[in-house]
């Protein structure tokens, strides 16, 4: 039997958080969202991939709603969706928290279009749990934390 390294942290290229913030900043004031297709490398999901999906939502300024269909890429992948307005957490909603089928949830806070903070949660057992999310830096190996706010 081959133990499978719990993933500890998520890394996405500079290219793919540049397309994630374009995706957010051209879908202001609505929220949007999709995919990061992943890849495991040791206790690490590393982004491969970047799929945006249409906002549904009837009300698309309060919430990120979406069909995951044929567009979604198969797992490991990470949900991520942006929060636009100031008064909505940096962090998982209550509503989030229940409603985001996905392993993997990244809160993209946007207030004003612009992104100030990503954070990354992993469904768990009984609850969500926060881990570490950033992007490779010059060298091969080095890593960065992204932004975050409390």
């Amino acid at each position: 039997m081959v133990a499978i390294t719990p993933i500890r942290c998520v890394t996405i290229p500079r290219a793919f958080v540049r397309a994630v913030e374009e995706h957010v900043a051209a879908e202001h004031p609505r929220e949007a969202g999709g995919f990061l297709s992943c890849e495991r490398r040791s206790g690490r999901l590393h982004a491969t991939e970047h799929v945006p999906l249409p906002n549904e939502a009837a009300t698309p300024e309060r919430r990120f709603v979406a069909t995951v269909d044929e567009r979604a890429p198969p797992e490991p992948r990470v949900c991520y969706h942006s929060h636009t307005s100031a008064s909505a957490p940096s962090g998982l909603t209550d509503l989030d928290r229940r409603k985001i089928p996905e392993r993997y949830a990244l809160v993209v806070f946007a207030p004003r279009g612009e992104s100030h903070s990503y954070r990354l949660f992993r469904r768990g057992l009984l609850r969500w749990r926060e881990l570490p999310v950033g992007h490779t830096v010059s060298s091969p190996g080095e890593w960065q934390p992204l932004p975050r706010l409390a």
